[in-house]
């Protein structure tokens, strides 16, 4: 799964260690690897954004 939202902020559920970890990037530059959607919300209000910001990516 794979949400964009404003300003370059990307945001992808990957597998990492064999862990599911949601990836938060901006401009592709990684900006922190999030355990928990709480996590996330930190990272996006240091960035003066919140998780309403984003919208799901679907694919065709």
């Amino acid at each position: 799964m794979r949400w964009v939202g404003p300003r370059g902020w990307d945001v992808e559920l990957i597998r990492l260690d064999g862990r599911p970890v949601l990836r938060a990037r901006q401009h592709r530059c990684l900006v922190d690897y999030c355990a928990s959607v709480p996590a996330l919300e930190l990272v996006l209000t240091r960035a003066g954004l919140t998780t309403a910001d984003l919208v799901e990516v679907l694919r065709t």
